[in-house]
């Protein structure tokens, strides 16, 4: 592995060497090219002029001799483009930029008529984007718009921005039947740590200033994780004027916040800094309705830096400092007959980015980053002589190295880089299932044999170093006047607790017409290395210690997957836009999550194949300044399939090591609603919103559709089919927030508070069902809470 390292450094410092001058990517970027309608010829000396909520008053450019021009650095948002030149007929352009976009634009003038003044030409988007219908771009004040307590939890937040999104078991977030979901890119950093609290602390949604959730047609600059890509741009001093603001939000079920936030920044730096707390009793979902021993604390920590080392240089530092404190739910029967049953659980984080954007010309981009990360979890162990006793630690050292350059060749934008990323796992667990089973004779309940010798605890500790070498290079262009084509290949070489490597090729092709409707389509190759979580772990062959297996698994394997998709978007009337995306998906080496007996000890299995196909409808109401209302909706139709038998990993459960059959995962939804709507009184600072989740249920016990009972199996219900399966019920919630900005300084509210009920009616419906191995879990009651948020 060192050795393909050291071959990359030097390719990329030979790169760093062709290119000594250059100016920098930033957030986001636009280039482009002003031409003649009538015979293509460029236009040198247009005037160029970006206006937009996300900059200040207006930023100015001149086309030059060849026509060509570009704004760097721009923060994602809402952007209109105007061009003109003497003679010609000026030309709007409206569109949105995407966190971290570059987009390249042809803009044709045509000629001005003969006694005509002023003919404006408006389009909602210059070029069919290749993204999925389903992406969404959310920015800061939607985020904002969102009770204080949800906002504690980056999937929570995200739950109800794409269609797809699925809640499952362990608070998970499953996007188009992935187990593995939520692959978060931190100003072009992806760090490996799964999202979700069990996991890892996770980044506050509170620093984020604008996200691209895709759900599919990525380009080949993003790999590791696929189920949804939250592509996200942090808050810069550069959008703030020394000014800062205080938030305080209490609830009932001890839901309590507090956070400040200041920024500010001079003509070449800027400084922005974050720090909140946090504490919940109900901090995750708990096994019963009633939420017992489940109480937990927070505190998150933020800075970025920016300094703009000259016209052409711009440098960006940002640090990260995150831990939470939790203890592990219990049910209402374990209170009872096990009241010492009190594990706890903590984590802990620290990460640094440190990037430097270099443009050499309106035509060459660099973009390089060294990024770090350590993080640890500890699972405590409880005390009660009925309790699987779990004492489980592991800590995750990350160094990584990131460049691209990109570059623009007419109506092409290419883009080749390099992504290094050194990994160094450190886990140790020590898990006694004796005391456990000894409970399951006292209950009447089944239980599986997995120990050590003599009965002992089953002890495992391991440190290992390895990493993963990524290559990519693609390039997005624009073929005609209506059709894009986004294509890439990439490379990556994945070597820990296995070693493999693989290409992945990406197609994404977006066709506008000129009445604004656009076809997607894309296929899209996928290489997923083994979850980081317990990763050695995961490959120690420990199901020779199940009895009722006793034999090892292979290690953990990669998923290798194929994603086609097919979808329209069409504009209605400006005031709506709908896109329907229908997707098919099939995994080989599909992971799930397994727990061990009775504890918090997460593993993977891989079964032997994976299967999502679906469709999905999501609507935009951008807000119409007549009405003060805007609001979207998103349904996905699904289906998900897991194909026994259990090839590598770690399962307890012997029946799907030797079946060869298929059955409806646990993440399997087959109706899927969110929707939401606000409403605005700009005089009076007035606004309300609501948001609304419907979901049909996921599948009860083992999650089958057609399993079969293995032989010496006792009688108990798996459901006979797809369509006689059972199911969780089906649920329906309603949140209503209402909110009152005041004391207005320009467009800043100098006082906001806010109001929330979660889960108007009360329906504290079952998220996932019990199994064997795991509890259901349970879904928030009505709560309350407050905000206050205070700028200065």
């Amino acid at each position: 592995m060192i050795k393909y390292f050291a071959f990359i450094l030097t390719a990329i410092g030979f790169l760093l060497a062709l290119v000594s001058v250059a100016q920098a990517q930033g957030e986001g970027a636009i280039h482009g090219i002003v031409l003649a309608q009538a015979d293509r010829s460029a236009l040198p000396g247009a005037a160029i002029r970006l206006e937009g909520p996300p900059i200040s008053g207006a930023l100015t450019a001149v086309a030059g001799e060849d026509g060509h021009f570009g704004f760097q650095r721009l923060i994602p948002g809402e952007y209109t483009l105007v061009v003109a030149r003497a003679e010609f007929v000026e030309e709007r352009t409206r569109f949105t930029l995407k966190p971290r976009e570059v987009k390249n634009i042809t803009l044709e003038l045509s000629l001005r008529p003969v006694q005509e003044t002023v003919v404006v030409s408006a389009s909602m988007e210059d070029v069919a984007a290749t993204y999925s219908p389903s992406s969404t771009v959310v920015q800061t004040h939607s985020l904002e718009a969102l009770p204080l307590a949800q906002r504690n939890s980056l999937p929570d937040v995200i739950v109800a921005a794409a269609p797809g999104m699925i809640r499952g078991h362990d608070d998970f977030v499953h996007v188009r039947g992935q187990e593995i979901a939520l692959n978060t890119f931190i100003n072009g950093v992806s760090f490996w740590e799964n999202a979700h609290a069990m996991f890892s602390v996770g980044l506050s949604p509170d620093v984020i200033q604008s996200v691209n959730v895709m759900t599919g047609g990525f380009p080949a600059e993003y790999g590791n994780r696929f189920g949804g890509v939250l592509d996200i741009v942090t808050k810069s001093g550069f959008s703030m004027n020394n000014d800062g603001a205080l938030t305080l939000g209490f609830g009932t079920a001890l839901r309590h916040n507090a956070s400040i936030e200041y920024g500010g920044h001079t003509e070449k730096a800027a400084f922005y800094l974050f720090s909140s707390a946090f504490e919940s009793a109900r901090f995750l979902s708990p096994p019963d309705p009633r939420s017992i021993h489940n109480t937990g604390r927070g505190a998150r920590s933020f800075a970025q830096f920016d300094f703009a080392a000259s016209p052409n240089n711009f440098l960006k530092l940002v640090l990260m400092g995150d831990g939470t404190n939790f203890e592990i739910p219990k049910t209402a029967l374990d209170a009872v007959l096990r009241p010492n049953l009190n594990s706890f659980q903590r984590t802990r984080s620290q990460s640094l980015i440190f990037s430097w954007d270099h443009v050499h010309s309106n035509d060459l981009l660099l973009h390089t980053a060294f990024y770090q990360k350590w993080s640890r979890s500890r699972l405590l162990p409880n005390d009660d002589p009925l309790g699987a006793q779990a004492d489980a630690e592991r800590t995750l050292g990350t160094f990584g190295l990131k460049s691209d350059l990109t570059r623009f060749v007419g109506r092409h934008t290419l883009k080749g880089g390099a992504d290094l990323v050194l990994l160094r796992p450190d886990e140790r667990v020590s898990y006694l299932s004796q005391p456990w089973i000894d409970y399951t004779h006292l209950i009447g309940s089944g239980h599986v044999h997995f120990r050590g010798p003599n009965r002992g605890p089953v002890v495992f500790q391991q440190q290992k170093t390895g990493g993963q070498i990524s290559l990519y290079l693609q390039d997005k262009v624009q073929l005609s006047r209506g059709l894009t084509a986004d294509i890439g290949l990439r490379y990556d070489r994945y070597s820990l607790a296995i070693s493999d490597f693989h290409f992945s090729p990406r197609l994404n092709l977006a066709y506008e017409f000129r009445s604004g409707t656009v076809l997607h389509g894309s296929y899209n190759h996928y290489f997923v290395p083994p979850p980081i979580e317990n990763v050695l772990l995961n490959s120690a062959g420990l199901t020779s210690l199940i009895s009722e297996i006793g034999q090892p698994l292979p290690a953990l394997r990669p998923v290798v997957e194929n994603q086609f998709e097919l979808g329209v978007t069409q504009p209605i009337a400006r005031l709506l836009r709908v896109g329907l995306t229908g997707y098919y998906r099939i995994s080989n080496d599909a992971p799930h999550t397994v727990l061990f007996p009775d504890s918090r000890v997460y593993a993977y299995a891989n079964f032997d194949k994976g299967k999502a196909y679906g469709l999905e409808l999501k609507m935009e109401m951008p807000t119409i300044p007549a009405l003060g209302l805007s609001g979207y909706l998103n349904y996905a139709l699904g289906r998900v399939w897991f194909y026994n038998p259990v090839t590598a990993g770690f399962t307890t459960e012997a029946e799907h090591i030797t079946a060869a059959n298929r059955f409806l995962a646990p993440m399997d939804q087959t109706h899927t609603l969110t929707s939401g709507f606000t409403y605005r009184h700009r005089r009076s600072g007035l606004w309300a919103s609501m948001a609304l989740e419907y979901g049909s249920g996921t599948p009860a016990g083992h999650g089958v559709g057609d399993h079969e009972q293995e032989a010496g199996e006792s009688d108990h219900s798996h459901g006979g089919s797809e369509e006689t399966a059972l199911r969780v019920p089906q649920h329906f919630t309603q949140n209503l927030t209402l909110g009152w900005d005041l004391l207005s300084r320009g467009e800043q509210p100098r006082l906001g508070l806010q109001f929330n009920i979660e889960n108007l009616t009360d329906n504290v419906y079952k998220v996932a069902q019990e199994s064997v191995f795991s509890p259901g879990q349970f879904y928030i009651p009505r709560l309350f809470s407050g905000s206050v948020k205070i700028r200065f």
